[in-house]
């Protein structure tokens, strides 16, 4: 029985570590690992994205919360059919190593035309996952003394390893659309679903059966587009001194019984990006449980290269805060929008010169 105890012990003790970070690593700037929540994105866009993405989850707490995000994806028109292909590498470090989970996916996207105005892709992420624990570094209940804290041996055995591994499945969708009005020279918007964990891997490292929990992600989002002038000679020269770019959107993620809403706006002028986000895990808008603050910069390289650089400050608005702290995230993106991997005889990114100008939007650099 006394062993029984230690089983469930440290079953509920792994639960909540894991379940302290959203089960899944989640990420502020979700809009910036675009391929890390939704595989159906590779290739949306036109030429090659490199991003990575560090984030330091309650900078207060004695254990290091760290998660590392690597994404790789380039489209490809000239194949019918194909929207991309793309690579995601991950690891997540939960409280000073002692659990630690490496992913390395490969993600495909298929491209579907539906009007000049519309496309639509489909994709899924085929992953190879594995999870270490370091045993020595866990403290059990029969080791704790109720006045003199850990002075006592485990009865506990550990496995003879610390290591699971699996294989992992992802499937999405996206759809978007672009329209000029009057007031705006374009607006893109953009919607996402997919669903990870499609086979639900067993993720136990006690030879016991613990599914790991299916989680649904929904993203939207809208980019308002205004030009500083008409469109002359000198807007030519300087497309983003005048430039304007409007990005409100909203994740939605459930996972078992967590559910979290990020709802916020993003502002791009000339070259610098601001942006406002809450996060709540109640359709409560108004007791929000996050402030997320965004600031960085889009340097333009070449006309069809860019890096933009992003930080973003998350500030705990609920009464955990003395205790957690605020959390960091930085990304670093590459943007080489004229990168191909077979030669087109056509010009731009693998349409024709016939095709309306709607269609050129929809394979423009979105934000």
């Amino acid at each position: 029985m006394k062993t029984l105890k230690i089983y469930i012990f440290f079953i509920c003790a792994i639960f909540l570590a894991h379940n302290a970070q959203a089960q899944d690593p989640l990420f502020s700037q979700f809009y910036n690992v675009p391929g890390y929540y939704n595989p159906a994105v590779v290739g949306l866009s036109p030429g090659l994205r490199a991003r990575l993405a560090v984030r330091d989850q309650w900078s207060k707490l004695p254990g290091e919360l760290r998660n590392y995000n690597f994404s790789l994806d380039f489209a490809e028109r000239n194949i019918p059919g194909s929207g991309g292909i793309g690579l995601v590498v991950m690891n997540d470090n939960a409280g000073l190593g002692y659990m630690k989970t490496s992913m390395v996916g490969l993600s495909t996207a298929v491209r579907i035309n539906l009007q000049e105005n519309m496309v639509t892709q489909v994709g899924i992420t085929t992953s190879f996952v594995q999870k270490s624990i370091n045993w020595d570094n866990l403290v059990f209940s029969d080791q704790l003394d109720p006045i003199y804290g850990n002075i006592y041996e485990t009865s506990f055995l550990a496995p003879n390893t610390g290591n699971i591994f699996y294989p992992d499945f992802t499937a999405g969708g996206v759809f978007r659309f672009t329209e000029t009005t009057s007031t705006f020279s374009s607006i893109m918007g953009t919607f996402g679903l997919a669903v990870h964990h499609l086979f639900r891997p067993n993720e136990s490292f006690l030879s016991l059966t613990s599914p790991l929990p299916r989680k649904l992600v929904i993203t939207g989002d809208f980019i308002f587009e205004i030009d500083g002038n008409s469109g002359g000679p000198y807007f030519k020269r300087n497309q983003n001194s005048n430039k304007f770019k409007f990005n409100p959107g909203f994740i939605y993620e459930s996972q078992a019984d967590f559910r979290t809403y990020a709802l916020g706006v993003n502002v791009l002028k000339s070259a610098i990006y601001t942006g406002v986000w809450f996060r709540n895990r109640t359709t409560d808008l108004v007791r929000s449980n996050d402030l997320i603050l965004l600031l960085g910069i889009n340097a333009t390289i070449s006309e069809n290269t860019r890096m933009k650089i992003n930080y973003s400050y998350d500030f705990v608005l609920s009464e955990i805060r003395p205790g957690t702290g605020a959390s960091h995230e930085v990304t670093l993106t590459f943007e080489l929008d004229s990168f191909k991997i077979f030669a087109n005889k056509d010009s731009g990114f693998g349409f024709s010169p016939r095709n309306s100008r709607s269609k050129e939007e929809l394979e423009c650099t979105p934000f």
